[in-house]
């Protein structure tokens, strides 16, 4: 299971999300390991995957292929993000039966892409978020508003959205975020440090971590 959370306001985007991540041995046994779930897309733009632990491998996939072709822009980034990963995600349709087979809860999958829009000052940074539940191709485009918490969590999703239309500095969204997956990891044991923050402004995108504790 992943954590992610992530909101815009005035100043950016902010993204958060835990580092654990659980596979099965042969036998079948559970194995909890940490991996890193969140990746820059050139300068200005991020990649974060949840779910099915091939995401991370299918989000490392993207990363490059919108880097090697040169995609500038959020807009573009988006346009080629649903496509490209439902085709990547049909393709691994053999290793996906097989996660399947040894655990049900992995049958969800989700991808949110983020970043600048250097063409457009009404709408400077937008949020993109593709999911499948039982292994559903094309990938569906999730509409969601300027936040989003996934899993979804009413209490989470609320608290984010409203911090988001104060427009609160990003500072305050870090904040919250890393309060919430503190708490999730408490309670959650599929959900832990070290947890990843990424920012977006006009001046790029940057990450940083934070064990807390």
């Amino acid at each position: 299971m992943t954590q992610i959370l992530s909101g815009i306001c005035s100043e950016g985007i902010m993204v958060a999300t835990d580092s654990m991540a659980t596979t099965f041995d042969e036998s079948g046994e559970e194995r909890q390991f940490t991996i890193d779930k969140l990746f820059s897309i050139g300068s200005h733009a991020f990649v974060v995957s949840g779910g099915m632990g091939i995401s991370v491998d299918l989000s490392k996939r993207f990363k490059e292929y919108a880097e090697q072709r040169r995609l500038v822009g959020i807009e573009k980034i988006i346009a080629a993000a649903g496509p490209y990963l439902s085709d990547q995600f049909r393709q691994s349709m053999g290793r996906i039966e097989q996660v399947r087979s040894m655990e049900g809860q992995f049958d969800r999958i989700y991808f949110l892409v983020g970043g600048y829009s250097f063409r457009s000052q009404e709408i400077p940074y937008q949020l993109a978020l593709w999911g499948s539940e039982e292994v559903q191709l094309p990938l569906e485009r999730i509409h969601i508003s300027n936040s989003v918490v996934m899993p979804r969590t009413l209490a989470g999703e609320t608290r984010l959205f409203r911090l988001c239309q104060q427009n609160c500095p990003l500072t305050d969204l870090i904040n919250f975020a890393g309060d919430f997956l503190q708490k999730q990891a408490e309670t959650n044991p599929q959900i832990g440090p070290p947890f990843w923050f990424g920012t977006v402004t006009p001046k790029g995108f940057e990450r940083f971590k934070n064990t807390y504790g």
